[in-house]
């Protein structure tokens, strides 16, 4: 899993800060979307699974 630095997540603060100047709330939610996109991008589909508490399961058709 990739580390955020603090600088990264000010960017990230700033950014998500701009896209949603008077919404607290969505400030917070595009905030953590990022940084777990940003934890989780070079990973495997199993392993973003697993990032996330989950695991792959079969679907019967």
């Amino acid at each position: 899993m990739g580390e955020i630095t603090p600088s990264e997540k000010d960017k990230i603060w700033e950014e998500v800060r701009k896209e949603f100047p008077d919404d607290e709330m969505m400030q917070e939610l595009h905030f953590i979307r990022q940084v777990h996109y940003q934890q989780t991008k070079d990973m495997s589909l199993d392993e973003r699974l697993r990032f996330y508490g989950g695991e792959r399961r079969k679907t019967s058709v």
